[in-house]
């Protein structure tokens, strides 16, 4: 679940790396906020009647306004989550500004530490084995 939270918490951080999967989550999640907001009209009929105002312009004003909030509050961590990727990927995140940057996501991203940051395959469950300089006199002469 960690890729499909990750983006949204990380909405300005455009410093670092990201997965394909963490792309991916993203754009699903911004893809079924998009669809619940595309219905929101639907969902809001039984309030609209209420309203003196033509059904036409009243379910209209509730599409654009949810498609409006999705799209609002999309736009920054989307923005980070791609660059991030580009990153990952090796590549500016200034790239996202040509229309021939979709492709440069779903390349696979550079083994190990690149100039952006931190593998983000790595996996954090398992910690790295210290070496025997980092470990204290007392507990290596215990070993």
């Amino acid at each position: 679940m960690e890729h499909l939270t990750r983006p949204w918490r990380l909405y300005g951080e455009l410093a670092g790396r990201a997965t394909r999967r963490e792309l991916a989550g993203f754009d699903l999640t911004l893809l079924a906020a998009l669809a619940l907001a595309w219905h929101a009209p639907d969902l809001a009929a039984p309030w609209l009647g209420a309203l003196d105002l033509r059904p036409e312009m009243a379910r209209g004003g509730v599409l654009l306004a949810a498609l409006g909030f999705v799209l609002l509050f999309g736009a920054a961590p989307g923005v980070a989550v791609h660059a991030r990727r580009l990153h990952d990927a090796e590549r500016s995140g200034w790239w996202l500004l040509l229309p021939i940057a979709a492709p440069l996501l779903l390349l696979p991203g550079t083994r190990g530490a690149n100039r952006y940051g931190a593998d983000p395959r790595r996996s954090e469950r398992a910690a790295p084995v210290p070496a025997a300089e980092s470990v204290p006199e007392p507990l290596r002469a215990a070993c």
